[in-house]
């Protein structure tokens, strides 16, 4: 039986992961059933569906950025730009957690941030494995509170994306591995002052 597991956490203390059973796996694909043909009517995530296997990691990074910016527009914020920078760390990270074995956020998620260059002043971090498609993380992520909040915080102007076609050993037997590092810049000022839609998470 597959499952699929998701963890966040942002720079100041909070973070939290949890295994999400089979049974909910199969609600976000049934979910997704439900709403890709009205999504079809809107811009299309070039890659969205298409498994992880099947397509480049370049091609999976936009997608996501796609689909996470969908969701940020389609409730008045702004969307993210990628970074080079933050795609360095997320993919780093997700190759570690692949080869270690280890779901986790490590010892400190945001040296690892300062470590490729990206001056922050605020940082957040996504993680997921088991999950096959663009479409299917962005949509879990968006179902679980913490991982939404971070999607949709008002703060952050930066995203970057890391993929691999492989499960974490131990925590999914389904193919992909993900990770989303969030970011706003020394000096920036926040994207929006809007906290409403992260404040109405999680959007099933």
């Amino acid at each position: 039986m597959n499952t699929a597991t998701l963890c966040r956490v942002v720079a100041r203390p909070g973070a939290f992961c949890r295994r999400l059973a089979a049974t909910f796996v199969a609600a976000i694909t049934l979910t997704l059933m439900v709403f890709v043909p009205a999504a079809s009517a809107r811009t299309r995530c070039k890659g969205a569906h298409t498994p992880i296997r099947f397509t480049s990691r370049r091609v999976l990074q936009r997608a996501v950025v796609c689909l996470i910016n969908r969701q940020r527009r389609e409730r008045g914020l702004p969307g993210l730009r990628s970074s080079s920078q933050l795609n360095r760390s997320a993919q780093g990270w997700t190759n570690v957690m692949v080869n270690s074995r280890d779901f986790s956020h490590g010892t400190d998620f945001a040296a690892r941030i300062s470590a490729v260059g990206f001056d922050w002043s605020n940082v957040g971090e996504n993680i997921a494995t088991g999950y096959r498609t663009a479409s299917t993380v962005v949509r879990a992520w968006m179902a679980s509170p913490g991982h939404c909040q971070n999607i949709l915080s008002p703060i952050y102007r930066e995203v970057g994306t890391g993929v691999r076609d492989r499960p974490i050993a131990g925590y999914s037997s389904s193919t992909g591995t993900w990770t989303q590092d969030f970011g706003l810049l020394m000096n920036q000022p926040a994207a929006s002052d809007n906290y409403g839609p992260a404040d109405s998470c999680p959007y099933n």
